[in-house]
């Protein structure tokens, strides 16, 4: 059977502690503007439609739509659980983000979060432009 203890009682025998620090991860805004997550969404999907567009043919169109849905979901399910707005445009050039090495600006910011999907982007015209003249 239970009893139920006075907190006067917990105090005495130092079993009531502070609550714990917030974690980093309860934050759920991503830190950045809507805007550089969608640039980085069309350049994938603009990756995905160049590569359907310059190798189409036999069953393929089957493998970018499932390549595509899973991009879709790549994105989707973090906004779904967004919890709060990530930074307006004008916090964001005023402040900046934090990242793992420390504080960076605005413009690092973003050369940072797009320059792999425009390289990859790039590799995708590319690969496509070589099989087309091969």
């Amino acid at each position: 059977m239970t009893t139920r203890l006075k907190p006067e009682v917990l105090i005495a025998r130092d079993e009531i502690v502070a609550a714990p620090a917030a974690r980093a991860c309860e934050d759920q805004s991503f830190e950045l503007p809507r805007g550089l997550y969608e640039a980085m969404g069309i350049m994938f999907a603009s990756f995905i439609a160049v590569l359907a567009l310059g190798f189409r043919g036999g069953h393929m169109g089957v493998a970018y739509g499932v390549i595509f849905f899973f991009l879709a979901a790549f994105f989707a399910i973090p906004a779904i659980f967004q919890q709060k707005r990530g930074l307006s445009w004008a916090m964001f050039r005023y402040k900046g983000i934090k990242t793992a090495t420390g504080h960076t600006s605005a413009g690092e910011a973003t050369v940072l979060v797009l320059l792999l999907p425009t390289l990859i982007l790039c590799f995708g015209i590319a690969i496509a432009t070589i099989a087309a003249l091969a």
